[in-house]
This record gives structure tokens, sequence and C-alpha cells, in this order.
């Protein structure tokens, strides 16, 4: 993991605990920033410091010896990845990028001259979605959506849910993993999401789940980061064909959940079971669970 990064920045996470590092920001000429724990604060040459004059810096150079290292030395091949604002390292990194975006035909076509990276570093944390599972899924599967601001841990936990799910249920599950962040899957590598679960990878929404419903025949599909009502009648549109379906999506808090226009039709055909919504301090950490009528359900 993480095998794309210079030498020097390498050699400072030495010094740090790699289960604690959920984010990497390197923009160019400023000090490299970490999300440690839940908490932002910079890498220095000899790990973690909170005194920004002793953290390293990144250059131009580094970033593009990055990119180039991510995309295993040919940039061509992650065409189609450039053109939605990402690269995904092979164990799973989501590698988000700043620059230029150039158009053609209307359209995204790559990003150059990059100047900030911002890298999400997958983790397994097997058991971090046991209570959760407890509560919305011990008797089957059931449609659920879990919702928080960004970076609290929704992908660690339907990765887990995955896990769990298929080794208590014994059914067929379709992972949507449109950035390669929920399985970490290489030609050699994935992440454990459980016997009964089969992955398409990099594609949207659209594609994948007409693929699923078509060809893959599942009981469950998740998928994360609904960013559109399109895709949230998507998933709808799922559910009424007989599949159930585990989503995240962003939103700060439940009640700006209940305001989202993305999910007005969901909220009044009532399309999930479950809104479990987690809280806006630490990582994983359940603030509460709705029911269907939006009536808060026991922990």
């Amino acid at each position: 993991m993480l095998n794309f990064l210079t030498e020097s920045i390498a050699a400072a996470l030495k010094n740090v605990n790699i289960n604690l590092v959920y984010e990497l920001r390197i923009r160019a000429n400023k000090p490299i920033v970490l999300n440690y724990g839940g908490k932002y604060t910079f890498l220095g040459g000899r790990g973690v410091t909170d005194n920004i004059g002793g953290a390293l810096a990144a250059s131009y150079a580094d970033i593009e010896k990055i990119i180039y290292r991510a995309s295993e030395f040919s940039v061509y091949s992650v065409t189609e990845q450039l053109r939605r604002g990402f690269i995904a390292g092979a164990g799973g990194e989501r590698i988000g990028l700043a620059g230029e975006f150039v158009y053609e035909n209307g359209s995204v076509f790559t990003v150059k001259d990059v100047t900030s990276l911002n890298i999400r570093v997958p983790h397994e944390v097997r058991g971090c979605a046991d209570a959760i599972y407890r509560a919305c899924f011990a008797r089957g599967p059931a449609n659920a959506l879990l919702v928080s601001a960004p970076g609290r841990g929704k992908t660690t936990i339907l990765r887990d849910l995955a896990r769990l799910i298929s080794a208590h249920h014994f059914i067929n599950i379709l992972i949507n993993d449109e950035r390669n962040e929920i399985c970490a899957c290489s030609k050699d590598y994935s992440l454990d999401t459980g016997a009964f679960t089969d992955i398409i990878r990099y594609a949207d929404k659209r594609d994948s789940l007409v693929c699923a419903m078509r060809a893959m025949r599942p009981d469950l599909i998740i998928t994360d980061e609904i960013v559109s009502a399109e895709e949230a009648d998507a998933l709808a549109s799922c559910v009424r064909g007989g599949i159930d379906v585990i989503a995240s999506a962003h939103c700060r808090d439940f009640e700006s959940l209940l305001r989202s226009p993305v999910f007005e039709n969901a909220l009044r055909e009532k399309v999930f079971d479950y809104y479990i919504v987690l809280a806006s301090e630490g990582v994983g950490k359940v603030s509460g669970i709705y029911d269907a009528e939006l009536r808060a359900a026991a922990l």
C-alpha cells in the first residue's frame, strides 16, 4: 500500500501508525497534511508533528512522480479515471486530483498541471459494523442508507457489512465499487468482502446496476456515495425489482438528509428500511438509526 509515494514521504510514514492514516494531502510547495485518527495534522520527517515549520513540503515534481507511479508508469492507462478526477492505487487508495480540468466535446477529458493530491487510505476494520449489523441486518438483508459527512468511515463500514451479511445469510452480493475503495481489488489482492460477493469496478452506477440486474442476479447491491437524484432513483428501481440495496451518502446529519433534494423521492416512497447516521466527531461512531417512517430505532 502507498508504494507510489516519493522516497522522502514513504520514509516519514514509517514513523507513524499507518492504521491511523486516513488521508494524506499533498499540495505543491505547501506542508503535507495528514488526517491522523480523524484529526488533521502535519507530516514531518520523523512522523506526525503539530509544528508547521517542521512539516515536509512537496514539489510539483513530487506530485508528478506520484501520479506517474500510481498509474503504473502509464498515465494513458487511467484516462477514464482521470476524467472523474482521481486515480486508484493498486492497494485501493483513491488519489483525488486538483488542477486544470481539460474539456472535450463538453465533457471532462483529463486533468493536467495537477497542484494537489488527496490520497484516501483504505482500512479493513473487522467488526466495525457489528452494532449496525445486529440492529438492522441480523434478521436478514434490508434496504439501508448510511449517512455522514466525508471522512467518517462510511466506506469501511460498507466493506464490513458486506463481509458480515455474506457470512451469515448466504446471499449473492454485488458491490458497485466505482473508485475501487470498498474492495481495493487488484490482480493479487482484495480486502475481505465475503465469499458470496461479486465486484464491479470503475463503472458508473447506471451501467453497473443495469449489468447487475441483467447478468449477475444479486440479492443485495452495495454501493458508495449517492450524489444525484438520478442515482437515488436507480437504486429505488432495484428495490422495486426485488433487490435489496445498501448505499452511502454525504450529509452532515439526519436533518440535512431530510432536506436533501437527492433523496426527496426515496424518502417519500420509503425506499430505505433504515437510515444509519454517523456522528460528526470521531470515525465510525453511530449517532442514530431511523426506520422507514423516520422514527428513531434502537441501536
